[in-house]
């Protein structure tokens, strides 16, 4: 955050200090205003679906996305968004306020972080900070405070613990509860049509989806058009597709090219919970997708080939590869490959390790995330 930014917030600030909230009104955004998706997304729907009493807007930057989800979307930035954030009672998010505009409109507001998944890779405070120097860490001290929720999500102890590290909040401010994206992976009918969807548009009876995480530092993720030529045999002789969603990060950071090679199939601009529902079979390295795809009981491999470099030198992981893994680890893509058959031909799962993920990161998941969430926030703001 730089310097005028503060000035500006702190500015902001006494504006929120003078309009009234309206205890009706909820704003949710997501991903810096760049998406319309994850846990914000899937608790805005239940609020839309199930409390006509509530009035939910969803800030975004690119409006022309109420006509294809159908909601209630106001431009980020815009007067009518600051408005909405000035005078809103319960702000949601999934990053930080950034998501709902760029300056701090939603301070005086109950602020709901839902972040983006189970930690593996670290986050927040946690993660390494190599820049020193008085600014820095003004800017840094006003940035914490910017980011400051009223209540934050915990889908199991686990993650209790690293929320209070890496976001330094109290236990008063966590609640036991599991994601509002998760929801739909518990639904057998959702996932049993997520994957007729992918028969139809991949020709493929086996759906295999490769979701890596963004690097800071070290090499880009590795992507299966690489080595498309090494494994097509393999998805033809088993009537299989691979469909690879870089993560949203990496795809800003890299302009990677939207390309796909035969049975390889680009999926970026597709839901990831939505895949997660369809897939077969997962294929990740540090992604907290596996967390969620643990759900399914369906086989997962974790192709970590830079895992030294990137628990040393770049994001560091909180724990070991064996305390969190939901299957195999392969390092080479020749062992990927080998692995990759084997589940193919049915000769290879591990259901104790994902049970052991289940029970360790997803104790308190339930079809019921979104409610519970909801009326903790309605019990919270009565009493504030």
């Amino acid at each position: 955050m730089n310097k005028v930014k503060i000035y500006l917030n702190y500015f902001v600030f006494l504006i929120c200090l003078i309009i009234p909230k309206r205890k009706n009104r909820w704003v949710f955004g997501a991903w810096f205003g760049n998406r319309v998706s994850d846990n914000p997304y899937a608790l805005y729907q239940y609020v839309k679906n199930n409390r006509p009493d509530i009035e939910a807007y969803w800030i975004c930057n690119d409006i022309s996305v109420a006509d294809k989800y159908g909601i209630n979307a106001v431009k980020r930035n815009s007067a009518r968004a600051r408005w909405l954030c000035l005078t809103a009672k319960v702000s949601v998010m999934n990053q930080g306020y950034l998501d709902l505009g760029g300056l701090n409109w939603v301070r005086r507001s109950f602020k709901v972080q839902l972040w983006h998944g189970v930690a593996w890779k670290k986050i927040g405070e946690d993660t390494p900070d190599t820049k020193t120097g008085l600014l820095h860490k003004i800017s840094h001290k006003a940035y914490l405070f910017a980011n400051k929720c009223d209540l934050y999500i915990a889908p199991s102890d686990e993650m209790r613990k690293t929320l209070k590290s890496a976001f330094l909040v109290g236990d008063d401010k966590i609640l036991s509860v599991g994601q509002p994206r998760n929801e739909v992976l518990l639904d057998p009918e959702f996932c049993i049509r997520q994957k007729a969807e992918m028969k139809k548009k991949t020709g493929a009876m086996t759906i295999i989806l490769y979701m890596p995480t963004f690097r800071d530092k070290t090499s880009e993720p590795f992507s299966f058009i690489k080595i498309s030529d090494d494994i097509s045999q393999v998805l033809d002789k088993y009537d299989a597709a691979i469909l690879e969603k870089q993560h949203y990060v990496q795809l800003q950071r890299t302009e990677q090219a939207d390309t796909s090679s035969g049975s390889i199939i680009n999926v970026a601009d597709l839901d990831a919970t939505d895949l997660l529902a369809a897939a077969d079979i997962l294929i990740t390295d540090y992604s907290s997708c596996f967390f969620d795809f643990a759900l399914r009981d369906k086989p997962v491999i974790h192709y970590m080939y830079d895992y030294d470099s990137y628990k040393d030198d770049d994001r560091g992981l909180y724990y070991d590869a064996d305390y969190v893994r939901a299957g195999s680890i392969v390092k080479t893509a020749d062992e990927l490959i080998s692995r990759l058959e084997e589940i193919l031909k049915g000769e290879y799962d591990d259901p104790e390790r994902r049970k052991i993920v289940r029970d360790r990161f997803d104790t308190y998941e339930s079809p019921d995330n979104s409610a519970k969430i909801v009326n903790e926030v309605l019990n919270r703001i009565h009493v504030v």
